[in-house]
């Protein structure tokens, strides 16, 4: 059995650790890369089983913690004010901030022409969005099961919208005639607001 004590200093870069192995002490220094590399690893062992996890094609980034996704535009079914609509669903991308277990935070974006990481984003042209383009969750059920990131984040993109209002596109701002409008047309890409900011930009 290992045990480990580690101290973390903002005036030093690198991270001390006490190893406690076979009843020997051992005193070592690590960057605080190699160090979260060692706790994700450790993480990924408790929390995951050891069978391997095949990701969602989908799945365009990952490290400690977040998930990237990204979905090109189809036919999505949402809901406002127990009314469902068939609608037509722009390129998005989602940075989805998890622990493996649940999602905690989710910013996304709107795309045109995916291009790697110098892809273009836009304001996130959905309801139910905060600022600095983060998802409003709500109490949307936030489980992720069997290890899919992206099943868990197509549920919560699911969940009935309760913003009756928004600014994410120009010339829409009520939910109902945004979505009667994509149930007829295509995207307005167009419309899609810049926010000068390439996907490699994006912080997490």
């Amino acid at each position: 059995m290992r045990e480990v004590i580690m101290r973390f200093s903002c005036v030093h870069p690198d991270v001390e650790l006490c190893i406690k192995r076979n009843k020997k002490i051992i005193f070592k220094k690590l960057s605080i890369d190699e160090v979260m590399m060692l706790i994700n690893q450790c993480a990924s062992q408790t929390i995951f089983s050891n069978k391997i996890n095949l990701l969602s094609p989908n799945v365009i980034g990952m490290g400690a913690g977040y998930t990237v996704i990204k979905q090109e535009e189809h036919i999505q079914y949402v809901t406002f004010n127990k009314t469902s609509y068939k609608i037509n669903f722009p390129n998005s991308i989602y940075v989805v901030k998890h622990d493996g277990k649940k999602i905690k935070s989710i910013q996304n974006y709107c795309y045109k022409e995916f291009k790697g990481g110098n892809t273009e984003l836009y304001d996130y042209a959905m309801p139910n969005v905060l600022s600095g383009n983060m998802l409003c969750i709500g109490t949307a059920d936030r489980t992720i099961r069997n290890h899919d990131v992206e099943e868990a984040l197509n549920k919560i993109i699911a969940t009935p919208y309760s913003h009756a209002s928004f600014n994410g596109i120009k010339g829409f701002s009520t939910t109902v005639s945004y979505f009667e409008y994509l149930e007829a047309h295509p995207f307005p890409y167009k419309l899609l607001r810049k926010l000068n900011k390439k996907l490699r930009d994006v912080e997490v």
